[in-house]
């Protein structure tokens, strides 16, 4: 289906509301919906409906909650054992209780601080920020205060048990690990904690915090149920509930106090992808139902967009040569990376995070190299680097045998038929793999030549990574582009509020979470769960006026 069909965006003016798609008109004194079609429904009862007080809803509930992942759960728990009474309905697109989002396959690492490290961890956030100072200091002493309470709100819920979660904590220099914290080297990296849950029933924080609202009788939780509209008066701008679609009908819900988006991301749009992201053919590891639909229904009721270019990607990763599966991480450093023409192009020790703890406290951040959630050093400063869409992981026997015997290994061959290729010479396997094979044996001499020496003057791989290609047979491992995640979506402020074109909030309308994601340059890892709860609760407790 063409997506601008989809979304219905050249719908016919003769009615105001259309239960199978939406249509803002600007200045018509009507019911004005954003969202996408539902081809195939019958007739909807709303559909000649000329003002908001012709609308016949379905049901009612006082905070409609759109997207099942940790920020729609973080906030249907806050409704549950904050909301003195009040009722919620969360909706979820997919088939699972725990969301089709990244959520659940995410490592399940949510940011905590303590009273002392509180002020820090705000600095931090600040340093993170950089130059990129569209996410207000508001938003960011929110936020901040969001991750102070991660912990305490964690252990308020009910059956809390200690034995369930680690705690961990990286105040002081020589406590950094895997990416705790990410961008040690800032002023301030030295403020955080991380907590996970490694329980026999409750092994993800997504797990517990679903405990704490799945038997509640004020909150009513739908699967398969997308959204495909939001209900806005016209002359207020205020937003009055949704429509959604459910064992094939078309319901529209009022929403008494408010609707808080929680939708995810859009990294499954193509479409979307090429607009806003260097990444336009990357692969996906997860977030099946991030395909933007809220970010469309929200732009048609005049939101305003951030961060759309900001994700989690852009590190490579073995893959299958066709089709559109990919792993999380490879362990990069027992061979080298390179591009269709048989050259090296960029720091090639890359993952989700990879960090030199050696030295990562000894050198500026200009200086130290590595991959953080695919920002990499380049230039002194740490963007994401546009990636072309096929790479290949050069290594020899030995290097291929201590790749395959690491933790983080795939569990295929990821030299074999469908994913890459093995050959006896350097010239036979770029031969096989399709690549140049002067340009190929050169890059390896030189790599050769480079590991003899101890040192990557090319681009500055740490010694301990530099493993010689010598011992026959030889591999060359297929990679993709990796993308986990994506942060843009509608600006937000401090009271988690949706943000129009005009720069005042829409009234009644809230997110949390990746969606509009507060995230705008450098990321630390932890830190989208760590806003999945913090503005889960901080959206709740202002929709419902107990902030």
């Amino acid at each position: 289906m063409d997506l601008n069909e989809s979304l219905n965006l050249n719908a016919s003016r003769r009615n105001f509301i259309k239960a199978a798609g939406a249509t803002v008109f600007a200045g018509a004194a009507a019911a004005m919906l954003g969202g996408c079609s539902a081809k195939g429904h019958a007739e909807n009862k709303n559909n000649a409906a000329n003002s908001v007080d012709e609308i016949e809803w379905d049901e009612e509930t006082d905070v409609l909650i759109v997207g099942g992942g940790l920020a729609g759960q973080a906030a249907a728990a806050t409704v549950a054992t904050e909301g003195n009474g009040a009722k919620a309905l969360l909706l979820e697109k997919g088939a699972m209780t725990l969301g089709q989002g990244d959520s659940p396959f995410s490592a399940g690492r949510v940011l905590w601080t303590d009273d002392e490290h509180a002020e820090g961890l705000r600095q931090y956030l600040y340093e993170l920020r950089g130059e990129m100072d569209n996410t207000p200091d508001a938003v960011l002493d929110a936020f901040a205060e969001g991750i102070h309470e991660n912990r305490t709100w964690i252990e308020s819920l009910p059956d809390f048990n200690a034995d369930d979660v680690n705690f961990s904590e990286h105040f002081q220099k020589g406590s950094g690990e895997t990416c705790y914290p990410e961008y040690a080297e800032l002023p301030h990296g030295y403020n955080l904690g991380v907590l996970h849950f490694k329980g026999e029933e409750f092994d993800h924080v997504i797990k517990f915090v679903n405990h704490a609202f799945a038997n509640n009788d004020n909150i009513t939780h739908k699967l398969n149920a997308p959204l495909t509209a939001l209900v806005q008066d016209p002359s207020t701008k205020a937003v009055l509930g949704g429509v959604y679609t459910y064992e094939g009908k078309t319901v529209y819900v009022k929403a008494n106090k408010g609707v808080i988006m929680t939708c995810g991301g859009f990294e499954n749009n193509p479409q979307m992808r090429g607009d806003y992201l260097s990444g336009t053919t990357a692969r996906c590891i997860a977030g099946r139902m991030n395909t933007g639909d809220g970010h469309y229904i929200c732009s048609r009721i005049g939101a305003d967009m951030w961060h759309m270019n900001s994700c989690a990607g852009f590190w490579t990763s073995v893959s299958p040569i066709e089709g559109e599966d990919v792993t999380m991480r490879t362990p990069k450093q027992f061979g080298i990376t390179v591009a269709v023409n048989g050259r090296r192009f960029f720091m090639d020790w890359d993952s989700d995070h990879e960090h030199d703890w050696d030295v990562i406290d000894q050198n500026p951040l200009s200086i130290n190299v590595g991959s953080r959630h695919g920002h990499m050093q380049f230039g002194g400063e740490w963007p994401h680097l546009p990636m072309p869409k096929t790479t290949w992981y050069i290594l020899d026997d030995d290097g291929y045998k201590k790749m395959m015997a690491y933790e983080t290994a795939p569990n295929f061959e990821p030299s074999s038929d469908g994913y890459g290729f093995r050959a006896n010479s350097i010239a036979e396997l770029a031969e096989a793999a399709g690549l140049p094979a002067g340009e190929l044996t050169r890059t390896v001499d030189l790599w050769n030549q480079y590991c003899e020496a101890g040192e990557d003057p090319a681009f500055h791989r740490p010694a301990w990574t530099l493993t010689p290609i010598k011992k026959a047979p030889f591999h060359a491992c297929h990679c993709s582009t990796t993308l986990l995640n994506t942060d843009g979506g509608p600006r937000r402020n401090e009271r988690a509020q949706i943000i129009d074109l005009n720069g005042e909030p829409i009234p009644n309308l809230y997110s949390a979470g990746e969606f509009g994601s507060v995230w705008c340059d450098m990321y630390n890892g932890g830190g989208n769960l760590g806003e999945c709860c913090a503005f889960g609760r901080i959206a709740v407790r202002n929709v419902l006026g107990i902030a």
